[in-house]
């Protein structure tokens, strides 16, 4: 008995790993969001497998019926709709169950819309993930309130028709910020949009987004200072003369030329 946690294409059907398509045409059955959705993979592929539906409002029985099935000794393969399982999509609470109980667990990793949208914007230096937020205002103020302050960007899922409206709801938390709205990842009309929260989408919305907005700027402590004490502030610390000239310079948003003249009075 086994559970295989498999990754498929999140647009571009080429993108099926050889590992994949060996795993679903070995499995005794395939565990997926829509079985419509998944046919299709299928067919592409020329592999022919019984289904079983299994998606968020029914993920707690579905465990049940799909651990019992690997425990009579069936091979189980669990896709969602794209990309990798769990990720945003159903899954956890199988994977548990299926631990719990004693299931071999092997992953079989795959496309995933938030590392591709991502590498789309050129980021390189972290990021949290948040996906999907809850309905409800209250729910999202909760998700949200310990990284307000982050200096990581954060990174979004969102459906054509919450867009606009995510975007509005951040822009009132976390203020004008620098955002990329990228879609359509891995297709043929993949597309990346920089904006900020406030502009918002600058056209109409289609298909599934990744929503990047950036972190909150961090705010220098020596600004309260004279430009001439917290020139010496980096100084002091070991900073090189033109690296803490530049840094004065764009923290407190002036010229470099005249934090480079404070330096010729000494």
């Amino acid at each position: 008995m086994a559970l295989y946690i498999v990754g498929t294409p999140i647009g571009n059907l080429k993108d099926i790993t050889e590992r994949a398509k060996e795993t679903l045409a070995k499995v005794d059955l395939i565990a997926c969001e829509d079985t419509r959705r998944t046919r299709i993979l299928l067919n592409a592929l020329d592999i022919k497998k019984p289904l079983i539906s299994y998606y968020k409002q029914k993920e707690h029985e579905g465990a049940e019926k799909i651990v019992s099935l690997m425990k009579d000794g069936k091979e189980v393969a669990l896709v969602s709709d794209a990309g990798m399982p769990v990720i945003s999509d159903p899954g956890a609470v199988l994977v548990k169950k299926a631990r719990e109980e004693g299931v071999r667990i092997e992953t079989v990793p795959g496309p995933t819309a938030l590392t591709t949208a991502a590498a789309f914007a050129g980021l390189d230096d972290g990021f949290v993930f948040l996906g999907f937020l809850p309905e409800k205002k209250s729910d999202k103020d909760r998700r949200i309130a310990p990284f307000v302050s982050s200096p990581l960007p954060l990174i979004f899922y969102a459906g054509p028709h919450d867009v606009n409206s995510l975007l509005s709801y951040l822009h009132g938390v976390l203020g004008d910020r620098k955002a990329y709205l990228t879609r359509e990842l891995t297709k043929l009309h993949e597309t990346l949009v920089e904006t900020t929260l406030q502009a918002g989408s600058p056209e109409e919305p289609r298909g599934e987004y990744v929503i990047l907005v950036e972190g909150k700027e961090a705010v220098s402590p020596y600004l309260a200072l004279s430009p001439e004490a917290h020139l010496a502030a980096y100084l002091a610390a070991g900073m090189d003369k033109k690296t803490a000239v530049k840094k004065v310079a764009a923290e407190r948003n002036v010229p470099k030329d005249d934090i480079y003249k404070l330096t010729l009075k000494n």
